[in-house]
């Protein structure tokens, strides 16, 4: 069970990019040694039982309430489980933490996406108790399909919740965490800072590479090939995800909408939201407040 979702493509979920699971039965019936690419980039808390695993040639052991980062694309080796073993489990993809993501929290999503090795931390109640939470949260979200379509805000303080923790976590647990990121994840980084802070004024990729000390198409380039997205697209969604948050309240106009994200006028707004949404800015309004 562990190894196929490790292999699932999540953009063939009903949550494209995101998979949630509270697995109560996860027996191996044939133990491997060998070892297998990670296709997503998951994260692991143990409910109860064991489970034994080679994670990039180091050896873990995990107990209730030990909880891993499983990065995309490294090795493992599953190498037994407890009869007992329960566990949480959740993966989400980069495009849907750069759609789904607030500011810090995409700083965050970044931060366990990068591929770098991040070890087990093993939690105290209290900690494992306020994530396991959130997972169940998640979870109901998820698989709910009564809910599910109109529950995306939920999800998205949900997500980005569960990744504020996550940080935390690993910032108080591990006394010696830190990652070293390449000269193009860290450029990657700032631009995603830069982008939080200007991104209701500046619409222009030009904007952002000079800012950077870069060019443009060097931007892109970079971006595109640490998170699979361009600078265009990134910020695109970015404007899209605060248009949809502030339509959901009632009391905000669509005209001071448009000025609060920078376009030139209302009907520039609607254009560029249509455009990437299929409805206008009033048509979704109403959509979701049914």
């Amino acid at each position: 069970m562990i190894m196929t979702l490790l292999h699932i493509d999540l953009n063939e979920l009903p949550v494209k990019g995101l998979d949630v699971q509270i697995l109560k039965d996860c027996t191996l019936k044939k133990v491997g040694h060998e070892a297998f690419l990670i296709s997503n980039t998951a994260v692991l808390l143990i409910k109860s039982g064991s489970l034994r695993i080679s994670f990039h040639d180091v050896f873990l052991e995990l107990f209730a309430h030990d909880l891993v980062v499983l990065s995309k694309g490294s090795p493992l080796v599953i190498l037994d489980t407890d009869p007992q073993l329960k566990l949480f489990y959740l993966s989400f993809s980069t495009a849907f933490a750069i759609e789904n993501c607030n500011k810090q929290a995409l700083l965050d999503a970044f931060y366990f996406l990068s591929g770098k090795s991040i070890g087990k931390v093993s939690l105290d109640l209290k900690s494992y108790l306020v994530v396991s939470l959130i997972y169940k949260l998640m979870y109901q979200v998820n698989s709910d399909k009564a809910i599910r379509h109109v529950a995306t805000e939920l999800q998205r303080i949900s997500f980005n919740l569960f990744l504020y923790e996550l940080r935390c976590i690993y910032g108080h647990f591990v006394s010696d965490y830190h990652l070293s990121f390449t000269r193009n994840e860290n450029l990657t980084i700032q631009f995603l800072n830069i982008l939080a802070i200007h991104f209701k004024e500046q619409h222009s990729v030009k904007f952002y590479a000079g800012v950077l000390y870069v060019t443009p198409g060097h931007l892109n380039k970079v971006v595109k090939h640490t998170t699979g997205k361009s600078v265009k697209r990134i910020l695109e969604e970015t404007l899209i995800m605060e248009a949809k948050n502030a339509l959901e309240d009632d009391q905000i106009t669509i005209n001071f909408l448009s000025e609060y994200l920078g376009f030139n006028c209302p009907s520039a707004f609607s254009t560029f939201f249509k455009k990437h949404v299929g409805k206008s800015p009033t048509v979704y309004r109403s959509s979701i407040s049914k």
